[in-house]
């Protein structure tokens, strides 16, 4: 039996825009093993939900990276999908399932594709390379584009901070928390998240979390995203002043993610479960990307 790990991430981190994202400690796992009859069981988040069939994302993308490499379709198998990541909630949930399955087919073809093959596959399934780099990778990473269009990332250690995370009781479609995005800002803009993209390299770089307030500052997203997310703007507020180093929506949203010391964690977890509706998650960073074992 196959069994693969994958984390949850959290993309944009402010003023990253489809740049930036770490990894986070809640996961999806998935385990494998080939049968003569296909059957599917999902438990955790996503139970009765998402689609336990040949639909499912896991399998869609297990298929797909299976038949470019042996030109066949998957073998049959049972196949267990369990996740602690809330679907919805900008908690990378799909990228999470294009990795796990593209990491388990990858096995089962003798390791054909390197990691970066396997981020191209994911980014063609789901279009979200920053959180498919922080699954398959682990830790703070940064993607982009090369001179050629060809899609390049660069992997840092996660800063050793807690993440706390405020999870509101609804979803966020990221379509449509993209639609909402102009196509042109002002250069002041453009200019004020560039130099807050460079705070974050510099912070990972040189452990200066002291930069990290200013490193997540956003011009480029958030407020325009702040019609789907109507708890946001307090939610951040209330981290920062309870002594966060930083406060953010994670990737289109609901969920806003802190990153704290310890001695504040309590604080931020206090304030924000004044708010009865707000779930409130306490967990570490992960510098552990997707993971494969047999049994």
């Amino acid at each position: 039996m196959w069994q693969v790990r994958v984390p949850a991430t959290s993309a944009n981190l402010g003023s990253g825009l489809d740049t930036l994202a770490l990894a986070v400690s809640l996961f999806l796992t998935i385990k494998f093993e080939a049968r003569v009859q296909w059957s599917m069981e999902i438990t955790g988040h996503g139970a009765g939900t998402v689609e336990a069939n040949h639909e499912n994302l896991v399998w869609r993308s297990a298929d797909l990276l299976y038949r470019h490499v042996e030109g066949r379709p998957m073998p049959n198998g049972h196949l267990v999908i369990d996740s602690e990541i809330p679907l919805g909630k900008g908690l990378g949930s799909s990228a999470a399932a294009s990795v796990a399955g593209l990491v388990l087919a990858n096995q089962l073809v003798g390791q054909a594709l390197t990691l970066r093959e396997l981020l191209q596959f994911a980014d063609r399934l789901e279009g979200h390379a920053d959180n498919a780099a922080a699954a398959l990778y682990g830790g703070f990473v940064m993607v982009w584009r090369d001179h050629g269009n060809s899609l390049q990332v660069r992997r840092y250690p996660a800063p050793p901070l807690d993440a706390i995370l405020a999870v509101p009781p609804y979803p966020v479609s990221t379509p449509q928390a993209r639609q909402l995005l102009p196509n042109m800002v002002p250069r002041h803009d453009a200019v004020f998240n560039a130099q807050r993209v460079g705070l974050w390299i510099h912070a990972v770089t040189q452990n200066d979390w002291t930069v990290l307030r200013d490193a997540s500052e956003d011009r480029l997203h958030q407020t325009y995203r702040a019609p789907l997310n109507p708890d946001m703007d307090a939610l951040i507020h209330q981290a920062i002043a309870s002594g966060a180093y930083a406060a953010v929506l994670s990737g289109s949203g609901p969920t806003v993610l802190a990153l704290s010391d310890t001695s504040h964690v309590a604080p931020v977890t206090h304030t924000w479960q004044g708010s009865h509706h707000i779930e409130v998650i306490h967990t570490t960073l992960c510098n552990q990307g997707a993971a494969v074992s047999h049994h």
